[in-house]
Order: structure tokens, then sequence, then C-alpha cells
């Protein structure tokens, strides 16, 4: 929630909103600059001569309270009071009545306005800022429009409203004009005048106070043409025309900086050129506009990763690109897990279990290529870390070679991992190289990012949340401070989901298909509540790969499908045989329940028990009955690595009043045992096709690692 802060705290920090504190006036009244609680900020003092009501306030206020993106300026807090105060005329003397004080603060941009930075020449000649500019506005404008629970309009966006901080990343400001519509509107006819800077404005809105999102659309055109084509780029497009000005465009970029993408240069003409149609529904939507840019980084891409090189001042600056990929040098990528927790969570096995499995298998194309992670337990003040060379030889199939994970003590000022990661990189010798940082949301009030907003890195940070936005502010700012590094603001799915057939499989055993979950609960199978225990039948110690799958996949997909199922309960068993204990633990379902909302996690009780009953199969058995229900089903999962000895003995002769279905999820040397168990219930199965052990995440990140990794795989 943004805070409200008092009249009397603005007052003082801007020392009673003095000339001495202004820095320029936007769409409503005076900006001043000041600090409140050790954060520089821009306080917008509204302008009450224009008689702003509460209910346009409280408006342009919603729509920054909802908006959160690096691309656009963050809301700090804002303050609404009335005050009884001598107020001055312009005729007379001062009068003494109510004074209404409207105020919003923002985050403090160091690199001012973008239209300062065009007339003033002050970007410089390379056009990868001049595109890290366009893309970052396309990015904002895009939140705006389909990001947001309902699209927002700007309807003043030109340069004076684009601000840069101090890498020259863009944010949109301003919300002064902004309208939310709902998506059944396409368009909205306003009456009377309209606000806004007319080179900017769209036809349409000029001429018939008709604003759309289109009109933001127009507005993006004529400000991507003042960055790409120079303080005359609108005249020229004016005077010659469409074929002629992305001519011009080209030609000027080509003397201006010799080392431009002319592709990209050509592509964002042409973008412009489209946004400017002077028929809206001839114009792209914001969407259309990011498809584009991003194939088109995809084809560039395509052609060979940025190898990076030191120059004489130290800081990493890309190279053209190179002919193609087998030309590539090594890429050195390090996942750090910002995770301020002592047991694993649902975004550590995310992380581990199927973001690692991603990365080395999209490694095997760059050869020579190394992996590292680091994840730090800050209440224990220890880390574990490895790095190793992917070796390309290695796939899906045959498996990858695992980490050492060696366990270090550290201070708690580091426990974010970040500058141990860019250390990990640095020692390899090679200058390419990536950190993949991601965030669970959830830490605990401390010092775990301390120390985190003044670092910069040399290589590329790309920041994730994977649950919350707690920390979205610091993992912005972590990206932001490192070259080309990004905050993805859309979260990684927390949990990856096994294969569709084996859902299918499922929904046989528990009585239903996708079709029965459409008709009312009671028709299906005829059944009331349905309980269902879990077995790992896992002679280890340790967590396996095989004990991910079932613990982070199958949990989930099990309990979503009894959802469908009133009353039903969910169970579960893993024996740990080398010291003889087991925890278990059963719940009641809550058909109300979503993966988007989770599932209530279980108590995991710890007990002893004798090594003859160490496969669980009779405590499972006994935790069906205990329900009092005959409606039962017990799913017991192998992964066939099952040490010799007595695991399973006297399963072979246990005859079960449930059914029994069984799996491996690895290898085939109990499958035998696992028949026997299967015949000795009614209606169990035994099944030979192996769980996917390791469950994938969605193909949108898949394709998002692609392009940050630097190319596309076959």
């Amino acid at each position: 929630m943004i805070p409200r802060i008092d009249l009397s705290d603005l007052r003082i920090i801007t020392n009673h909103f003095s000339d001495t504190h202004k820095i320029g006036r936007g769409g409503y009244g005076e900006v001043y600059k000041a600090v409140y609680k050790k954060e520089e900020i821009a306080v917008k003092l509204l302008d009450s001569a224009k008689e702003i009501d509460d209910k346009q306030f409280m408006n342009e206020l919603s729509n920054h309270m909802k908006v959160q993106h690096p691309n656009i300026v963050r809301l700090v807090g804002y303050c609404n009071e009335v005050t009884s105060e001598y107020i001055e005329q312009k005729d007379g003397p001062p009068v003494f009545g109510k004074h209404i004080y409207k105020v919003l603060c923002f985050e403090y941009m160091h690199g001012t306005s973008l239209d300062k930075h065009l007339y003033g020449n002050s970007l410089g000649h390379d056009w990868p800022t001049h595109y890290q500019i366009i893309k970052g506005t396309c990015e904002g404008l895009c939140y705006l429009h389909c990001g947001c629970e309902r699209p927002i309009l700007h309807l003043d966006l030109k340069p004076a409203n684009i601000l840069l901080d101090k890498r020259k990343n863009p944010k949109i400001a301003d919300f002064g004009l902004s309208r939310i519509y709902t998506t059944s509107r396409t368009h909205v006819k306003v009456i009377g005048s309209v606000s806004g800077t007319t080179n900017y404005m769209a036809p349409e809105v000029r001429k018939e106070g008709v604003v759309s999102d289109k009109a933001d659309v127009f507005s993006l055109g004529v400000t991507i043409i003042d960055v790409i084509g120079g303080s005359r780029g609108l005249e020229t497009y004016h005077e010659h025309g469409a074929k002629k000005f992305v001519e011009y465009v080209c030609t000027y970029w080509r003397e201006r900086d010799n080392t431009a993408d002319l592709y990209q240069v050509e592509t964002c003409t042409k973008i412009a050129i489209c946004c400017v149609h002077t028929d809206r529904h001839q114009r792209p939507t914001m969407k259309e506009i990011m498809v584009n840019l991003n194939d088109m980084e995809t084809q560039v891409l395509g052609k060979g990763l940025h190898t990076l090189t030191v120059n004489s001042s130290g800081r990493h600056v890309p190279n053209k690109l190179s002919s193609d990929n087998s030309g590539r040098g090594p890429l050195d990528v390090v996942i750090v897990y910002a995770f301020d927790c002592t047991d694993w969570t649902p975004a550590w096995y995310t992380v581990d279990n199927g973001i690692f499995w991603m990365v080395q298998e999209k490694l095997t194309h760059f050869p020579d290529s190394c992996m590292g992670y680091i994840y730090v337990m800050s209440t224990a003040n220890t880390y574990t870390s490895d790095m190793k060379v992917v070796d390309s030889a290695e796939t899906k199939e045959t498996g990858y070679t695992g980490f050492a994970r060696r366990r270090t003590t550290c201070t708690k000022n580091m426990a974010s991992g970040l500058a141990e990661a860019h250390k990990m990189i640095s020692s390899r010798g090679h200058h390419n190289g990536i950190i993949l940082f991601f965030s669970d949301g959830l830490m605990n009030e401390g010092d775990f990012f301390d120390g985190t907003n003044n670092f910069i890195s040399e290589v590329p940070v790309h920041t994730f949340t994977l649950a919350g936005d707690t920390y979205n502010n610091v993992l912005q700012s972590i990206a932001a401070n490192s070259p080309g590094g990004k905050f993805h603001t859309k979260p990684v799915p927390e949990r990856p989901n096994l294969s569709t057939p084996f859902s299918k499989l499922l929904d046989s055993l528990l009585g239903g298909t996708p079709e029965d979950v459409e008709r009312p609960l009671g028709s299906i199978s005829g059944r009331d509540p349905l309980d269902v225990v879990i077995v790992y039948a896992f002679d280890c110690t340790d967590s396996t790969p095989a004990w991910y799958t079932v613990d982070s996949g199958v949990f989930w997909l099990v309990q979503e499908k009894l959802t469908h199922y009133v009353d039903s309960c969910m169970g579960y068993i893993y024996v740990m045989s080398t010291p003889n204990t087991y925890t278990s633990d059963m719940k009641v379902v809550d058909s109300a329940e979503t993966k988007e909302t989770g599932y209530t996690g279980f108590a995991r009780r710890r007990m002893t028990c004798t090594k003859n009953m160490a496969s669980g199969l009779v405590e499972a058995h006994k935790m069906v009955s205990s329900r009092g229900y005959r409606n039962g089903i017990i799913l017991f999962f192998s992964d066939g690595l099952i040490n010799k000895g007595d695991f399973f003995d006297g399963t072979e002769k246990f005859v079960s009043t449930v059914p029994v279905h069984t799996f491996t999820l690895g290898g085939d040397a109990y499958n035998q045992g696992l028949q026997d168990i299967a015949k000795n219930s009614p209606g169990g199965t035994f099944t030979r096709l192996p769980v996917p052990e390791r469950p994938h995440l969605s193909a949108p990140f898949s394709k998002l690692l692609d392009s940050l990794l630097g190319g596309t795989m076959d």
C-alpha cells in the first residue's frame, strides 16, 4: 500500500515548498526535490487553482498505486489535506480560508526528462542508448495498456513526460490526463477540451475529442521519431514521406555511429511510421509493437551472441555481433537463490528442479560454457555454491553432471549472494557472463539485501520474482545497476507441471476424466469423498530428483484434482529407512483452494519406525482405513534406486483392501515388486511408463531464457 505522507512532513522536507527546492513544473503543478526517509523524491504539488476535485485526484492516485513496472516512475507517497490559512489573491489582500493540498510523491530521477536530452544532444552518438530508450518506453506503455487490471491511457505521452535514470533507462511519468477504460470499450468520446501537446496529439483527439489506446500509440510514434530522427525528425518525415524517411534515418545513423545495427534502426523507424498513421484503426496495438521488437531482437541474436570486451575504462561494452553460433566464446551463467530461509520452499524447488535443468540444457549449445549457483541461508550465515563446465555432450536423457554444493560460512550482509556471484564469473577470466537472480518475495525484515542497491555489476543481472512483490523495487535496482540487466515483472511459474499424459492417467485412476469435472460433483463415478495417500518408496536419506518430482509436482497435481471431490482427504508417507524414521500427515482438501491461491501444507510429523515397514505400504493402508470411508486409493512411487536389503520385505504378501497403483520414476530394478504390490489390491495397476523426472517450466519462460542467453535453440 502506498503510504500517506503528512503535510507537516512535506513542508519540512521542502522548506515550505520553497523555490530553492523547485525543480520544474508538471502538467498540474510545481515539482520539488526533497529527501524522505533517506530516499530522494520528487514532490508534485498539484495546482489548487485548477480546481481538481477529490474524484479526479483519487483517480490519478489509484492509477499510480496499481502500476509497478521498471519503465514507469514509482509512486512513493501522497497527501490530501485541507488547511485553514491566509491565501494570496491576485488583486487585493490575502483572504483567510480553506486551502486544499493535493500532493503526489515519486522516486527522483537523476537524468531529468528526455526532451532536455534531445534538445541538448546529451544522449551521445551511440545507437544502443537510443534503442534502450525506445524499447523501454514501449515496454512501459505496453504495461499501461495490457499489464494492469484495467487498461490505463496516458493521453499526454511526450519526451517531457519520459524521465531518465542515471543509466539512461526511460520511465514514463505524469498520469494527469490518464483515463481507465474497460476492454469492452474501444474508445471514448471526450466532451470539452482535451489537454496535451499538439505535436504529440493524435488527429482524432485534436479534431473530434475521441481518445483511445491508439491515441497513445500515435504519441509514442512521434516520440520515437524524435529519438531516432534528430531535432528535425518529424519535419523530415512530413517533407519526404515514409520510404525516403527510412532511407534518411538509416543514412543518418550510419554516419553518426558506424557500429549501429541498421536493421534495428530500420525496424524502429518503420514501427514509428505505422504509429503515426492518420487513421487510428491502421495503427498497431502495443502488444503488436512489442512482438515486432522482440522478433527483431531474436533475429539479430540468432546471428550470434553479443560478446563482451573491456575498454580502457574497465566498463563492459557490446561489440558487433559475431557471424554464427559456432564462433561464440564461452557463456558463463550463475544462478542466485535470493531466499531468506533455512527450509526448502516451493520457490526453491522451482529453481533447483526446473530452472537448473533448463539453463544447463541451453548452455550445451555454447561450447566450454560454465554454470554456477549460489544459495545463501542467511539465518545460519552459510551458503553453498559451485561452478562447473557444462558438457555439450550431455542431454536431458543422459542427465547433467551435478554440483559439489560446497558449504561456506559468510557474513549476513552478503546474504543476497550478488557480490559472490559476480566474483564467480570474474574468476573464469571470460568477459561474457550473466547472473540470473531469483527472489521468492518472502524475505524476512532485516539486512538481507543490504548493499545490493549500491552494487554496480559489470555483467548483466536479470532479476525475477517467484512470488509476492515486496522486494520488486530492490530487484529493479539490482538490474538497473548492471549493463543490459532487466527486472522481469511477470512471476516465474511456482509449480512446474507434470506431463499431460500423466495428468490424464491420474484422472482415470481417481475415477474421473476432464469431461467429468464439468458435470455435478456428485455424478463423478457416483463417489462421495475420495481419500488418497501418496507413498514415497525411496530408500535414501537425502532428497533426490525423484523426490522433487513427487513433492513438487505430483503433490500439486493430486491436490488440484481432489478439489473436485467434496470432503476428500489427502495423505502422504515418506520413509527414510536408514535412520528408521518417517514423516506423514493427512488433511482434508479444501475444494475452494486453487493453484493460484495455493494449497494448505502438511504438518510433516516425524516418527520412528522399524525397517521392515520402510516401504510405508502398511502405514498408508492404516491412514486410509482411519478415515472410515471405503473409497480410498494409494499411489505408490518408487525411484527404482532402492539399496539391497529389506526395504520391500513383506510387501509382496500384503493384501490391500483398497487399490494400490504403483509407479517407477527411474530404473526397473524393482518392477517385479511393484507389479506384485499392485496385483494384491482390488483394481491396482503397475504403470510401466516412468513418471517424468524433471517437470518443465512454462514455454514463455523457456523462450525468455533463450533471449537472455543470446540466441534461440533449434
